[in-house]
């Protein structure tokens, strides 16, 4: 059970980075700044392990 909170735990902070990302990125593009594409073209996969990330650690706060 240890193995998976850790994983979680990685997960929401990957996830959370990976957010911070897409929104620097609207607001470098918004103001027509250029700035790398890599966090809006992994948006999807970032969302994924951020809710994965979340839920996971949900499940397992429950268990306890």
């Amino acid at each position: 059970m240890n193995f998976f909170k850790k994983l979680f735990d990685w997960m929401l902070v990957i996830g959370l980075v990976l957010l911070l990302g897409r929104i620097i990125t609207a607001v470098f593009l918004f103001l027509d700044i250029p700035f790398t594409t890599f966090f809006k073209d992994y948006s999807l996969i970032s969302l994924v392990i951020l809710i994965i990330g979340v839920i996971g650690l949900q499940v397992i706060k429950d268990k306890k």
